[in-house]
C-alpha cells in the first residue's frame, strides 16, 4: 500500500500536532478555490499555489484552518 502527500499531511498534522501543514483534498481544493481563487476549472488548482496560500492566510495554523474549511465545505448545502 503507498501513501501519499495528502496521507503524510495527515499524520504530521493529527499525529504529530504540527498546525503548520495543510492537508489538500478535493474538498479542501473547491473551497480554497471558491474563497479565494476563483479558477473556473478547480481541477486546474495547483497544489504549491494552495498550499503558499495557506501559509500566507493562515500563518502557522494552517493545519487548523484546513479543518474548519474542510467540514465547512462538506457541511455546505446539506439540509439542517
Amino acid at each position: 500500500m503507498e501513501f501519499g502527500p495528502k496521507v503524510a499531511d495527515c499524520i504530521l498534522l493529527f499525529a504529530l500536532k504540527r498546525l503548520d501543514v495543510f492537508p489538500i483534498d478535493v474538498w479542501v481544493r473547491r473551497v480554497m478555490n471558491e474563497l479565494y481563487i476563483h479558477n473556473e476549472d478547480e481541477e486546474k488548482v495547483n497544489k504549491r499555489e494552495l498550499q503558499n496560500l495557506a501559509q500566507e492566510k493562515f500563518c502557522g495554523i494552517s493545519g487548523m484552518a484546513q479543518q474548519y474549511l474542510f467540514y465547512w465545505k462538506r457541511e455546505d448545502g446539506k439540509s439542517a
